[in-house]
Protein backbone atom coordinates (compact mmCIF):
# COMPACT_ATOMS: atom_id res chain seq x y z
CA UNK A 1 0.00 0.00 0.00
CA UNK A 2 1.67 3.45 -1.12
CA UNK A 3 2.03 6.09 1.51
CA UNK A 4 -0.92 8.01 0.54
CA UNK A 5 -3.67 5.33 0.36
CA UNK A 6 -2.40 4.03 3.79
CA UNK A 7 -2.78 7.83 5.16
CA UNK A 8 -6.66 7.93 3.51
CA UNK A 9 -7.46 4.40 4.68
CA UNK A 10 -5.61 5.72 8.57
CA UNK A 11 -8.13 8.85 8.27
CA UNK A 12 -11.35 7.51 6.93
CA UNK A 13 -11.52 5.13 9.47
CA UNK A 14 -10.59 7.15 12.72
CA UNK A 15 -13.83 9.30 11.27
CA UNK A 16 -15.58 6.79 11.22
CA UNK A 17 -14.53 5.68 14.79
CA UNK A 18 -15.07 9.42 15.55
CA UNK A 19 -18.55 10.41 14.03
CA UNK A 20 -20.49 6.64 14.54
CA UNK A 21 -18.50 5.63 18.02
CA UNK A 22 -17.22 2.26 16.25
CA UNK A 23 -16.05 0.86 13.38
CA UNK A 24 -17.16 -2.91 11.80
CA UNK A 25 -14.30 -5.05 9.91
CA UNK A 26 -16.02 -4.62 6.79
CA UNK A 27 -15.49 -0.88 6.57
CA UNK A 28 -11.78 -1.20 7.82
CA UNK A 29 -10.91 -3.83 4.95
CA UNK A 30 -13.06 -1.58 2.23
CA UNK A 31 -11.03 1.46 3.86
CA UNK A 32 -7.67 -0.49 3.13
CA UNK A 33 -8.26 -1.41 -0.64
CA UNK A 34 -10.39 1.65 -1.58
CA UNK A 35 -10.64 5.03 1.08
CA UNK A 36 -11.95 7.22 -1.51
CA UNK A 37 -14.87 4.82 -1.66
CA UNK A 38 -15.39 4.23 1.82
CA UNK A 39 -15.35 8.17 2.64
CA UNK A 40 -18.08 8.76 -0.24
CA UNK A 41 -20.43 5.89 1.41
CA UNK A 42 -19.31 7.42 5.25
CA UNK A 43 -20.45 11.13 3.91
CA UNK A 44 -23.39 9.67 2.28
CA UNK A 45 -24.75 8.10 5.23
CA UNK A 46 -23.79 10.86 7.78
CA UNK A 47 -25.27 13.42 5.40
CA UNK A 48 -28.56 11.18 5.53
CA UNK A 49 -28.10 10.56 9.27
CA UNK A 50 -27.12 13.63 11.03
CA UNK A 51 -27.10 16.20 8.39
CA UNK A 52 -30.42 16.30 6.69
CA UNK A 53 -33.38 17.35 9.08
CA UNK A 54 -36.20 17.11 7.33
CA UNK A 55 -36.94 13.53 9.42
CA UNK A 56 -36.03 13.36 13.19
CA UNK A 57 -33.43 11.46 13.90
CA UNK A 58 -36.09 9.33 16.50
CA UNK A 59 -37.98 8.40 12.78
CA UNK A 60 -34.64 7.50 10.76
CA UNK A 61 -33.29 5.21 13.50
CA UNK A 62 -37.26 3.59 13.59
CA UNK A 63 -36.80 3.44 9.58
CA UNK A 64 -33.58 1.70 10.22
CA UNK A 65 -34.74 -0.71 12.53
CA UNK A 66 -37.62 -1.50 10.33
CA UNK A 67 -34.93 -2.26 7.53
CA UNK A 68 -32.56 -4.16 9.53
CA UNK A 69 -35.69 -6.14 11.26
CA UNK A 70 -37.06 -7.24 7.61
CA UNK A 71 -33.74 -7.99 6.47
CA UNK A 72 -32.86 -9.98 10.29
CA UNK A 73 -29.98 -8.06 10.61
CA UNK A 74 -29.44 -8.52 13.92
CA UNK A 75 -26.22 -6.24 14.33
CA UNK A 76 -27.71 -3.40 12.80
CA UNK A 77 -31.01 -3.95 14.64
CA UNK A 78 -29.32 -3.26 18.00
CA UNK A 79 -27.33 -0.59 16.91
CA UNK A 80 -30.30 1.74 16.00
CA UNK A 81 -32.25 0.50 18.77
CA UNK A 82 -29.96 1.88 20.97
CA UNK A 83 -29.92 5.03 18.86
CA UNK A 84 -33.54 5.42 18.64
CA UNK A 85 -33.93 5.19 22.57
CA UNK A 86 -31.03 7.40 23.53
CA UNK A 87 -33.51 9.58 20.70
CA UNK A 88 -35.85 9.40 23.03
CA UNK A 89 -38.48 6.41 21.37
CA UNK A 90 -40.23 4.46 23.83
CA UNK A 91 -40.82 0.37 23.83
CA UNK A 92 -44.39 1.13 22.30
CA UNK A 93 -42.90 3.30 19.24
CA UNK A 94 -40.15 0.78 18.77
CA UNK A 95 -42.58 -2.35 19.02
CA UNK A 96 -45.22 -0.14 16.58
CA UNK A 97 -42.41 -0.28 14.12
CA UNK A 98 -41.38 -3.44 14.37
CA UNK A 99 -45.19 -4.94 13.75
CA UNK A 100 -45.19 -2.71 10.65
CA UNK A 101 -42.34 -5.06 9.56
CA UNK A 102 -44.47 -8.34 10.59
CA UNK A 103 -47.43 -7.22 8.57
CA UNK A 104 -45.49 -8.21 5.67
CA UNK A 105 -42.87 -10.52 7.46
CA UNK A 106 -44.11 -12.00 10.58
CA UNK A 107 -40.83 -13.64 10.92
CA UNK A 108 -38.59 -10.78 10.95
CA UNK A 109 -41.14 -9.48 13.74
CA UNK A 110 -40.84 -13.08 15.39
CA UNK A 111 -36.55 -12.90 15.47
CA UNK A 112 -36.23 -9.48 16.30
CA UNK A 113 -38.67 -9.24 19.12
CA UNK A 114 -36.43 -10.92 21.76
CA UNK A 115 -33.46 -8.80 21.02
CA UNK A 116 -35.73 -5.32 21.07
CA UNK A 117 -37.03 -6.69 24.36
CA UNK A 118 -33.09 -6.97 25.55
CA UNK A 119 -32.27 -3.92 24.39
CA UNK A 120 -35.37 -2.09 25.75
CA UNK A 121 -33.88 -3.95 29.34
CA UNK A 122 -30.50 -3.35 28.59
CA UNK A 123 -31.20 0.60 28.21
CA UNK A 124 -33.54 0.89 31.69
CA UNK A 125 -31.03 -0.77 33.46
CA UNK A 126 -28.27 1.66 32.27
CA UNK A 127 -30.36 3.94 34.23
CA UNK A 128 -30.71 6.56 30.66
Amino acid sequence: MSDEKARKTKAIIERIEKERGFVREWPRLLAERDPDFMECLHNVTTHVLHKRGSLPRKTKELILISINAFNFYEYGFRVHVRSALKEGATEDELLEALEVVGVLNVHGLSAMLPVLVEEVEKFKNAGA
